[in-house]
């Protein structure tokens, strides 16, 4: 078998990142976690990672949402899958459109509310590795 893809999760609470490292490393993936977008950006040039999961809310309510966007725009390390996960405020529970909607402008490839169902997450993250490879 090859080398174990590389998968960087960047999200500000911290047990997020161990439940999502746990995960995806008894799947057989790589790791690696940032609490913010600094770290991640340098996680992403240091590691270069085969797949980027992301939340939306860290410092700022849209913090995920303009990383993605760059991210998306450069190539190199840059330009891989996205996969978001986030909780969606309260206030917009009542939101009217759909999440497939909402991707012609958030920079993702899926995007996952959470809490997240382990085996989602995992079908998901396969998903987006094996489109980025053909």
């Amino acid at each position: 078998m090859g080398e174990a893809k590389k998968v960087l999760v960047i999200d500000d609470d911290p047990e997020i990142c161990q439940a999502m490292e746990a995960i995806l490393g008894d799947n057989g993936y790589q790791v690696f976690t940032a609490t913010d977008t600094v770290r991640g950006e340098a996680l992403l040039h240091d590691k270069k990672p085969d797949l980027l999961i992301l939340d939306i809310m860290m410092a700022s309510m849209q913090e995920g949402l303009d990383f993605a966007a760059k991210i998306k725009k450069k190539e190199g390390p840059y330009g891989l899958p996205i996969l978001i996960v986030s909780g969606r405020p309260a206030s917009e529970k009542g939101y009217q459109r759909s999440v497939e909607e909402d991707l012609d402008w958030i920079a993702a490839d899926i995007f996952m509310e959470k809490p997240v169902d382990p085996e989602d997450l995992l079908r998901n993250v396969e998903s987006l590795l094996s489109r980025s490879k053909s």
